[in-house]
């Protein structure tokens, strides 16, 4: 990629949950707004809304970047489809964005955007080799290969989360069997966590709701059940993680998303899972680590990556 201009961007994170806005300056962060994301209502109250955070600090700026879950072709700026946000079928968002706002405006996948700004700013700084994978309802991937983005050719690159595991394993909601996404995730965590309440004493028993936010933390406090999941987790992770590896030879694999919360127990069992399974590992150098940016890595992504193309 060109090198970075010297100017002012807005950088937008299109979530399910909350809009991301910020004005962002040589990759620092000077101005922000969040609001909740309207989606629910349809097309164009969510764009008007996206409209909306952005244009009270669109003043003399050079360009936009927003990322966006779903599947985007960042080549011609159009969403294609977005999970999280009804209706935006083959949305042109950069073209309609440009019109608004007079300046180059580039779109990309969510997590694409969280990989582009780990690998600048954060948790990959100065690795140009980087694999990045979130974990959430549903697991994605993003990757650096000799200092490009890897898009694909038709944007869908990253389908992490739909990596086969297991043969005639799980029905995935893809439709297909054995996906990484049906053995690791939220909904995952929680069935694994009550499938073994079931046979043994642990505290989560006192939990009203269970979520893998709680099952961290029972995790971390050293509840059995608790680390079981934890543990189980990083295993599959680490399957899927090798993989990665003997595809694309990363120095860094960074682990993003809820469960990268769940710390050492989470690392050591997916270290752990790597070393035993990974061909060549008296002779690769790679790390495998949690982010370091946090809710900003998607907005200072979709930053670079607009003043970069």
């Amino acid at each position: 990629m060109t090198t970075v201009k010297k100017s002012v961007y807005i950088g937008v994170d299109v979530g399910g949950t909350n809009v991301k806005c910020a004005r962002i300056e040589n990759g620092t962060i000077n101005e922000r707004q969040i609001t909740k994301t309207i989606a629910g209502e349809g097309y164009e109250v969510s764009l008007r809304q996206i409209l909306n955070t952005i244009t009270p600090m669109s003043r003399g700026i050079s360009g936009i970047g927003v990322g966006i879950a779903g599947i985007i072709d960042s080549k011609s700026g159009i969403v294609r489809y977005s999970p999280n946000m009804p209706g935006w079928n083959d949305i042109p968002l950069a073209r309609i964005l440009q019109k608004k706002y007079n300046v180059p405006v580039h779109v990309l996948n969510d997590v694409n955007s969280i990989c582009l700004g780990e690998w600048q700013y954060g948790a990959a700084k100065a690795c140009n080799d980087v694999f990045l994978l979130t974990v959430g309802t549903g697991v994605g991937g993003g990757a650096i290969c000799s200092g490009k983005p890897q898009f694909g050719a038709h944007g869908f690159a990253g389908e992490f989360g739909h990596i086969i595991i297991k043969d005639k394993g799980r029905k995935c909601v893809c439709g297909n069997h054995g996906c990484l996404e049906s053995y690791v995730g939220a909904q995952q965590m929680v069935r694994y966590a009550r499938k073994l309440m079931r046979k043994t004493k642990t505290i989560l028993h006192k939990c009203t709701v269970l979520t893998p936010k709680i099952i961290a933390e029972k995790a971390k406090q050293g509840d059995r059940v608790a680390r079981d999941v934890i543990v189980r987790m990083g295993y599959y992770l680490g399957v899927g993680i090798t993989n990665i590896i003997h595809l694309y030879d990363p120095g860094v694999v960074i682990v993003s998303g809820g469960i990268s919360k769940s710390g050492k127990i989470l690392f050591d069992s997916i270290r752990m899972t790597v070393k035993e399974r990974v061909i060549g590992k008296n002779y690769r150098r790679y790390r495998i680590v949690p982010p370091k940016l946090g809710n900003d890595a998607g907005i200072l992504g979709a930053v670079y990556y607009a003043q970069s193309v």
